[in-house]
């Protein structure tokens, strides 16, 4: 199964709302709901299923630019073909509800204080800091770390209302 939708370059979800009937959070999504679909592992049915909720905008996402980057990394080094990286890449241009917040310099710095606050390492303390700035509360992922983290819940794919 493929969550590779053709070229949309609808890059603006919240103009267009999630569609009636459907929850209206909005959800920090973690690197690992999208390896574990692209690396084929055994949680990759429940995070497709979440996944296609977001790309079919029913529900509302964000990544970082560095989860991105790190997705990328982590499949290069599990030998990924280039063809699959660009997939995966292209992919997400077809997401009706997705958008990627870029890390600023001042946001890298802040997530080093997060680090040392709460033992995380660079990644998700830049996870966390992007989560505060764009007033996000809630992260859909499978890192632990995250549970321990003030104002913040983890939820699972398979927890989110279909």
């Amino acid at each position: 199964m493929s969550l590779r939708p053709a070229y949309n370059y609808n890059t603006r979800p919240h103009e267009q709302g999630p569609k009636n009937g459907w929850r209206s959070e909005v959800y920090l999504v973690d690197a690992n709901i999208f390896l574990e679909l692209e690396l084929d592992q055994h949680r990759a049915e429940e995070c497709a299923s979440f996944l296609r909720l977001v790309r079919d905008g029913h529900i509302s996402g964000f990544v970082t630019n560095l989860i991105v980057d790190s997705i990328v990394l982590i499949m290069e080094d599990k030998n990924k073909d280039p063809k699959d990286i660009l997939k995966f890449l292209a992919s997400l241009l077809g997401y009706k509800s997705l958008q990627i917040y870029d890390l600023s310099l001042a946001d890298k710095i802040r997530a080093t204080e997060t680090m040392e606050a709460h033992h995380l390492d660079f990644d998700d303390s830049t996870t966390y800091q992007a989560m505060k700035r764009l007033g996000i509360t809630q992260i859909v992922s499978y890192d632990k770390h995250f549970d321990r983290l003030p104002n913040i819940k983890r939820l699972q794919p398979k927890s989110i209302e279909h």
